[in-house]
């Protein structure tokens, strides 16, 4: 493991100020990485043999599935999969409640994401498989659904998703290959039929992945088509700090592209908040209004509450 990422003294030895005590998962913390026999793999097995069944009985799902993919990746959502990886992160700390950290590292065949949050569940498998199914709704959580990260096929053709609970992967080719010998169609979805993965045996090929998998709880791992490092890398440079905000729960937030790196870090203090960009800082106070939305129909009249994020003076 990289002496900068060694959690098991609660410190860092780069990007941090110097003697700050933060507190960071220990090295191999958690749970043992569940192997692709888990209930995660079987769920995977199940999921996708359903789907070619469904295809089966209606060829019509492959275009419109291979179609939504497309123009979510390339439409709305393109140039956004730093955005939607970070996000999902930073829902899956959320849900744990004790984790805080979300590491950002591009490399030039490789971007990985990795967070100790909650590890995926069944219902997060279905949410990274289709669209507009997620345990998110209903919820504080900063996304309705994982739609977006459908995004990464703009930069991957093959996205894996690496989970104490469960690993899978996604392979466009492997999944046309499988559509194919029971629908003919002009494009094929790439997210529809996931594969159990065995992280161990991936972790002895990837330096990168075996550290990231001793403090972590999910890393996703994008191999890179050709052209997306440079976009990525943009992405990187241009992420804001002020995301943080909107997900106080989250502390720390690391990108790392090759030697550059940004590092965020989000403190509260006396009912405020300090911002700590490299080497800027700023404060920021919170105040929430509730917001009475009224439809045409008054049994569908709804409340929302909206979090306002002013600098204080």
């Amino acid at each position: 493991m990289k002496r900068e990422y060694d959690f098991s003294n609660a410190e860092r030895s780069r990007f941090h100020r110097p003697n700050a005590k933060l507190n960071m998962p220990a090295s191999g913390a958690g749970p043992a990485w569940e192997g692709a026999e888990g209930h995660i793999g079987r769920f995977v097995v199940e999921e996708a043999r359903k789907t070619l069944d469904a295809y089966r009985a209606q060829p019509h799902l492959v275009s419109e599935h291979a179609n939504h993919e497309q123009d979510t990746a390339y439409g709305g959502y393109a140039h956004r999969q730093l955005f939607e990886l970070v996000q999902n992160s930073a829902d899956a700390l959320f849900q744990v409640g004790t984790g805080q950290s979300i590491l950002i590292r591009l490399t030039k065949r490789f971007l990985y994401c990795a967070d100790n949050g909650k590890p995926i569940d069944k219902l997060g498998v279905r949410g990274l498989m289709f669209a507009h199914l997620s345990s998110k709704r209903g919820t504080s959580e900063t996304g309705g659904s994982r739609l977006g990260f459908k995004s990464v096929l703009g930069v991957s053709d093959a996205p894996e998703f690496f989970s104490r609970s469960g690993s899978l992967r996604f392979d466009g080719k492997r999944a046309a290959k499988r559509i194919r010998q029971i629908v003919a169609a002009e494009h094929y979805p790439a997210l529809r039929l996931p594969v159990p993965i065995e992280p161990k045996k991936e972790a002895e090929c990837d330096e990168e992945l075996q550290e990231l998998m001793g403090w972590a709880a999910n890393i996703v791992r994008l191999p890179l088509k050709a052209g997306a490092h440079d976009d990525l890398a943009e992405q990187i440079q241009e992420f804001p700090p002020e995301f943080l905000l909107l997900v106080p729960h989250v502390r720390y937030l690391t990108l790392e592209a090759g030697k550059e790196s940004r590092e965020f870090r989000l403190h509260e203090e006396d009912g405020e908040f300090r911002l700590d960009a490299g080497e800027d800082s700023s404060r920021w106070q919170r105040f929430a209004r509730t917001h009475q939305l009224f439809d045409a129909k008054p049994e569908l009249a709804s409340a929302r509450s909206e979090r306002n994020l002013l600098a204080s003076p």
